[in-house]
C-alpha cells in the first residue's frame, strides 16, 4: 500500500508538470483577415515607405494579411501596412446590380495587384470589434497537441471469461499527445485525431474479477493504462470515443481477468484533453 501511495504522488506530480507545459501551448492558428463590411483602406508607397492619403474601398469577403507594423514618427501612433492577394473577380453586387471596379478609383480592384495599403491599429481594433473585419483561420491547420489530464471515464468493459458486459467507473491521470485539427474559419472547433494517452488508473479488483485470488477480497489497485481515440472541441465543449488498455499492478492484480483486454468509452466534457480553444487575439 506503501509503494502504491508513494507512485500516485509521483504521478500526481508528473501530471502538474505536464498540466503546466500544456498551458503554455498558446500560440495562435494561422489566419487572414477578411472584409465583412464597410472598410477604408488607404495605399502605402512600398517605394518610399511612407502613406498616402489616397483612400480606396474593398469589397465585402477579401482577404487581407498584415506585412508589417509601423510607428509614427510624429505622434508615436502605431499603423498596419496590408496587402490583399491578388483579385480576379472585379465585379461587386448592389441591389441585385453588378458592377464592374476595375478601373473604379474608389473601389481596391485587380489593377491594385502588388500594391500595399496602410490602416491604423486603433481603426483595425474597432473594425474587428464591430464585425466589420473577421479573422479568417487558415484549414485544414494541423498542429502537435499534448498535455495531461485527470479523468473519470465510464469503460464498458465486453463480456469475458464469464463476466457480462460491465461498465465502471475509475479515475486515470495520464499525459497524451496527439494531431489537432482546425475544421472551422470562424470558430475555436477542432477534431484531434489520434490522441494517444498512457498513465495509471485505479482499478476495481474483486472476487467476480479475480477468481484466481478470492482470500484477497475487493480493493482497487493502482495499474497501467493506455487508450486511443479522437475527440471532437468546440469551443470547450468535447467529446469524443477512446478504446483502452489495463493492466492492474502487484500481486492481487497480475491474474485480473480484464488485463490486456479492450474497453472503450463515449467521452463528454469540459476541456477534458488539457489545452483550451485559442481565444481571438486582436
Amino acid at each position: 500500500m506503501k509503494k502504491i501511495a508513494i507512485t500516485l504522488f509521483f504521478a500526481i506530480l508528473i501530471n502538474g508538470g505536464l498540466v503546466a507545459q500544456s498551458q503554455s501551448q498558446t500560440n495562435e492558428d494561422p489566419f487572414s483577415y477578411k472584409i465583412n463590411g464597410l472598410v477604408y483602406v488607404k495605399e502605402f508607397n512600398s517605394l518610399t515607405r511612407s502613406k498616402t492619403q489616397t483612400q480606396k474601398i474593398p469589397k465585402t469577403d477579401l482577404l487581407f494579411n498584415i506585412v508589417s507594423k509601423e510607428i509614427e514618427s510624429s505622434d508615436n501612433s502605431t499603423y498596419y501596412v496590408i496587402q490583399f492577394p491578388p483579385i480576379t473577380d472585379n465585379t461587386v453586387t448592389v441591389a441585385g446590380e453588378s458592377i464592374t471596379l476595375k478601373g473604379n478609383t474608389n473601389f481596391v480592384n485587380s489593377d491594385d495587384n502588388d500594391k500595399y495599403f496602410w490602416i491604423r491599429k486603433d481603426e483595425l481594433d474597432n473594425y474587428l470589434e464591430d464585425g466589420f473585419i473577421v479573422k479568417s483561420y487558415d484549414i485544414p491547420n494541423t498542429r502537435v497537441t499534448y498535455g495531461a489530464n485527470i479523468s473519470l471515464p465510464f469503460k464498458l468493459r465486453p463480456k469475458t471469461d464469464g463476466q457480462n458486459i460491465k461498465i465502471t467507473p475509475e479515475i486515470m491521470l495520464g499525459g497524451y499527445l496527439g494531431a489537432k485539427w482546425r475544421i472551422s474559419r470562424k470558430e475555436p472547433f477542432y477534431l484531434s485525431l489520434p490522441i494517444v494517452t498512457l498513465g495509471l488508473a485505479t482499478l476495481n479488483v474483486n472476487d467476480n474479477n479475480n477468481p484466481s485470488n478470492p482470500d484477497k477480497g475487493d480493493g482497487t489497485v493502482l495499474g497501467f493504462t493506455g487508450t486511443w481515440g479522437g475527440v471532437f472541441q468546440l469551443n470547450d465543449f468535447q467529446f469524443g470515443f477512446v478504446m483502452g488498455w489495463d493492466r492492474a499492478a502487484g500481486e492481487i492484480g497480475k491474474d485480473w481477468i480484464y488485463n490486456g483486454k479492450p474497453w472503450y468509452s463515449f467521452s463528454i466534457g469540459y476541456t477534458f484533453i488539457g489545452d483550451k480553444p485559442d481565444k481571438d487575439k486582436k
